[in-house]
Formats: structure tokens, C-alpha cells, sequence
């Protein structure tokens, strides 16, 4: 490292003589081919990732009643917390890709260690919020056994957070880098492992001490630690490390902090803030009975798996325009979004033929009750409208993000969802029956308005110019 008197500018923006703009001329935008190589192994490590907490609630449903009411419900508020800091360090795709694609390599390392304390931080900051539990047992008015059950499992799910986010971390370092089939081989590694520890620590099977909800909770703490560490150290034992100039710690820039916070802090807000939204929808509908609960309960399981596709091929979007705005090619990083939409749209409309035609069949494998499977054959019907426009809100979105287009999509999102989503599902429960059907409706009014606003936002091309602007006033750091 060099000297105080020695200083550069660290930016991400390619010189106007960099030799890889002597070669952007002969980049292309990628083929669909190869956006389906490099999305396919990005969804199937989503899906390995929600296959986890599946897992973890059919193993915890063999205990009983009770400890089946606590855990998802604990898990829910831990992800509260922890959804938030996983879209800030999601967002670090906006900085490393665009430093790969500049073909400034060295400068990843630097960057990537400031991400690395963010991760680390998380631990502390999620022990505080995971202390806010008796609130929201007290809001709940769960009884004495829940209560006990789910605060079990917090106190120790919570050391869970620094290494979940590493691993988070680095599966997006590789992902930045176009590289999405060894963080899925990790996932992977993860899920059979906790698969192992959730039948030993709970059961006491394999020679295991028989833990119950503990156990479920010690097993994927363990599965965590152990992908973040292989990701980690494979890292840094091979070429991997002296290529991007990875570190396990340097001296933070302070300045550099404001920027991923500018950057990144309206991503993790948002993904933080929208799923409070839909917890809120999921309480007007709670005031509409225990029917039209039950059938909701059922949809969003069900189409959780099915929609994570949509997420990671968003990620994917997000990795292309990194690279390419990297490179000095916003018209390329533009083509490759819109190609990876194609690709989304045909997944999510594809997605909407079975939920419209087999709605009240798939209700049927969660319920015997008829009035429960009506209310959510009716309800599938109107989440099959919406894919197309959930698919598309969702990929525009992480594709701004990568620009560093956030802040923006963040207020919009909010305000669809107050000015439309809440309004609209609480007068049409009033006004369609039966009541859940209406909700619906109005949650498809958000969704297609949201999905309209974002690709409006994209096309404004304002994302164009976001890192530009920054770059302005970009800070001075020592030469790395």
C-alpha cells in the first residue's frame, strides 16, 4: 500500500484510455441461451435456500401443535430484520460488477471488505432487534408454550445472521462476476447438511442429542457457518484471491461507507419495507375471518417457491447491467435487461397457467375444508393474472438497483403501497365477495400499478447516469 502523499481516486467508471474500451466495441449483449445458463443455476440456489425453512417447519411440525405455531412465526420476525440488511449487501452487485466490467479487478477486494463489515455488523444489530420479541408476542397474544418455544429458538436462530450473510455476500461477489453455479453448489451443500442436523438435533437421531426446537435451530446455524466458511476460504486458497485482491480486513474508508450506504441502504429499506406491506395486507385479510386467513395462508405458500425464480432471474439483470454499465455500454446493460424480462415474463405466464386451471386442487393438498379451497381456487385465479406484472416489477427493480438507481424505486414502491395496495384491498373486501376474492383485486390494482411505474422509471434512463453523478464527488482513498 501505498503512502499518505500517494492518492487515487477508487471509481468505477472507466477511464476514458482504459484499454477495455478499446475492446467494447465487440461486446454483445447476451444471447437467451446464456441468460438461462447463467439463470438456472441462480433459481435452483433460491430454491435451495427456501427448501431450508420448509424443512425446518416439517421436522418442527412432528413436535406438536404449539411448537408448529411458534417457529415460522419466530422466523418471520427474524426475517424481518434480516431481509433488511440482505438487500443492502445484495446491492453490493452495483459495485462489483460494475468494477469487473471496468476491469478494474484489484479494486473488488477493497470494496468487498467494507461489505464484509456490514455482514459481520449484522450479528449485533439483529441480537437488539430479535430483543423486540415480547412486543410482538404481546401483539400476537400467544400463550405461555409459544411464547417459550419461539424465544428458544430466536436466542439462538440469531447467531445464524453473520454467517447467513457472508454466504449471502459471497454467492453475490460471484454473481457480480457472471458466475451463478458455485454459490448454487454451495446452497446445495447447505441444504443436505441441515436436512442432517434438523433429523439428529431434533429427533435425537445419529448419535445426536434430541433438541427439538432448539435443535432446529442449532442445525441451520451450523449449515450456515459451514457454507459461509467453504465460500469463504475456497476464496481465498485459490487464484480467486490474488485476481480481485480479496482481504480479510483493511483499514475501512469511512467515505466509502457512504457511498454503499447511498446506494445499497434504499435497497435493503425497500425489500424491507415491501414485505412489511404484504404483512400488513395479510392483516386486513385476518379481520375478514379465519376462512379467508386460512385460504391466503395457503396461496402465499404455495406461490412462494413458484415466485423465487422471478427473483433470482432479477438478480441475474442485475449482474448484466453491472458488468456493462461497468464497461462503458448502458445501450448493452439495456438490451441484456430486456432480454432477461422476456425471459421472466414467459417464466411468470407460464407460472399462471396451473394456479388459474388447478387452484382448488392445489388448495386440496393443504385442506379438506370446501369453504377453505373455494375461497383460494378463487384467489389463485387472480395471482395468475398478476405474474406477468409481479415478474416484471420485480426484475426492473433489482435491475435499477445494480445501477444504483435506488432511492427512487424505494419511495415508489412505498407509495403504491399505501396510496394503492392497502386502500384498494380494504374497499373491495367490502365490496366483492366473498371478501378475500376483493382483497386480491386489490392487491393485483398494486401490483400491475407498480409494475407500470418501474418500467417508466427504466426508461427514463436515469439509471444511466446515477454512478456518474457520484463519481463527481468521488472520494479519495490510498492506492490499492
Amino acid at each position: 500500500m501505498a503512502g499518505n502523499s500517494t492518492e487515487t481516486r477508487i471509481d468505477l467508471n472507466p477511464h476514458p484510455h482504459h484499454n477495455l474500451l478499446e475492446t467494447t466495441k465487440n461486446l454483445s449483449p447476451p444471447s437467451y441461451g446464456e441468460i438461462l445458463r447463467f439463470a438456472v443455476p441462480m433459481v435452483l440456489g433460491l430454491m435451495m435456500t427456501a427448501f431450508n425453512s420448509l424443512i425446518d417447519i416439517i421436522f418442527i411440525g412432528q413436535l406438536g401443535t404449539a411448537q408448529l405455531a411458534a417457529i415460522p412465526l419466530a422466523t418471520e420476525v427474524y426475517f424481518t430484520g434480516w431481509i433488511l440488511l440482505v438487500g443492502l449487501l445484495r446491492n453490493s452487485i452495483a459495485f462489483i460488477g460494475r468494477a469487473f466490467g471496468a476491469g478494474k479487478y484489484h479494486n473488488i477486494g477493497f470494496i468487498l471488505v467494507h461489505y464484509q463489515l456490514l455482514a459481520l455488523l449484522g450479528l449485533p444489530l439483529l441480537g437488539l432487534f430479535v430483543q423486540s420479541w415480547p412486543l410482538f408476542s404481546a401483539i400476537a397474544q400467544l400463550d405461555v408454550a409459544v411464547d417459550s418455544y419461539a424465544w428458544c429458538y430466536l436466542k439462538i436462530r440469531v447467531w445464524d445472521a453473520a454467517f447467513s450473510l457472508l454466504l449471502m455476500l459471497y454467492s453475490a461477489f460471484y454473481q457480480s462476476l457472471g458466475n451463478s453455479r458455485f454459490p448454487m453448489l454451495v446452497s446445495v451443500g447447505v441444504l443436505l447438511l441441515n436436512v442432517v442436523l434438523d433429523y439428529g438435533l431434533i429427533f435425537g437421531k445419529l448419535g445426536m442429542p434430541a433438541l427439538g426446537v432448539e435443535g432446529s435451530a442449532l442445525a441451520t446455524v451450523f449449515a450456515q457457518a459451514f457454507g459461509a466458511l467453504f465460500i469463504v476460504i475456497t476464496s481465498f486458497v485459490g487464484s480467486t484471491r490474488a485476481r480481485f485482491g480479496l482481504r480479510v480486513f483493511s483499514r475501512p474508508d469511512f467515505n466509502w461507507f457512504k457511498k454503499i450506504l447511498r446506494i445499497g441502504l434504499p435497497q435493503g429499506i425497500g425489500d424491507g419495507l415491501e414485505n412489511l406491506a404484504w404483512v400488513g395486507f395479510m392483516l386486513i385479510i385476518g379481520r375478514l375471518g379465519k376462512v379467508p386467513l386460512a385460504a391466503n395462508n395457503i396461496g402465499i405458500e404455495a406461490t412462494q417457491l413458484l415466485y423465487l425464480p422471478a427473483s433470482a432471474i432479477g438478480i441475474v439483470a442485475a449482474s448484466y447491467t453491472g458488468r456493462f454499465l461497468g464497461a462503458g455500454r448502458s445501450d448493452i446493460a439495456r438490451t441484456a435487461t430486456y432480454r432477461t424480462l422476456i425471459v421472466g415474463i414467459i417464466y411468470m405466464g407460464v407460472l399462471g397457467i396451473p394456479l388459474w386451471f388447478f387452484g382448488e386442487s392445489i388448495a386440496r393438498l393443504f385442506t379438506t375444508d370446501a369453504a377453505v379451497v373455494y375461497q383460494a381456487g378463487l384467489m389463485f385465479k387472480v395471482m395468475a393474472l398478476y405474474q406477468i406484472f409481479d415478474g416484471t416489477s420485480t426484475i426492473i427493480r433489482e435491475a435499477l438497483g445494480a445501477a444504483g438507481d435506488t432511492l427512487v424505486p424505494t419511495l415508489l414502491l412505498v407509495a403504491c403501497a399505501v396510496g394503492v395496495m392497502f386502500p384498494a384491498a380494504i374497499i373491495f373486501s367490502k365490496l366483492v365477495e366473498p371478501g378475500l376474492l376483493g382483497a386480491w383485486l386489490g392487491a393485483f390494482i398494486y401490483i400491475v400499478v407498480l409494475a407500470a411505474i418501474m418500467m417508466y422509471r427504466y426508461r427514463s434512463n436515469r439509471w444511466t447516469v446515477i454512478f456518474s453523478c457520484l463519481h463527481k464527488n468521488s472520494v479519495k482513498t490510498t492506492d490499492i
